[in-house]
């Protein structure tokens, strides 16, 4: 019975462990409203990610790949103007970090577009 116990509490202990490496935080805790706000820029910004990426390879097949490249770019300018208009409003530091983070990789990202 004890070493039943200890296998679940190693095993719980190794989930909760793994979480907040791949995540950041604890599994309990919930993101603030701020937090959220920058998560889906963050997420919209890796939609622009792979999108990229496909036009990338349709235009290795050597086929015409502007009208896929017209929506990224059109989102990366989106995704930029949001967090523009975002971090100035954003109180919490975790918030504004994430956000400041988030626009570096947006710059990044533009930077290796061109």
């Amino acid at each position: 019975m004890k070493r039943l116990l200890v296998v679940v509490l190693v095993l719980g202990g190794a989930l909760v462990g793994g979480s907040y490496l791949m995540t950041g935080r604890l599994p309990w805790v919930a993101l603030s409203a701020e937090e959220q706000q920058v998560e889906a820029l963050r997420e919209s910004f890796s939609l622009v990610r792979q999108q990229w990426k496909t036009a990338g390879r349709t235009q290795a097949l050597g086929v015409d790949a502007s009208s896929l490249t017209e929506g990224p770019l059109a989102n990366v300018e989106r995704i930029d103007r949001d967090l523009a208009e975002l971090i100035p409003k954003l109180k919490t530091i975790e918030a504004r970090n994430q956000a400041n983070q988030l626009k570096r990789e947006v710059t990044t990202f533009r930077s290796e577009m061109r």
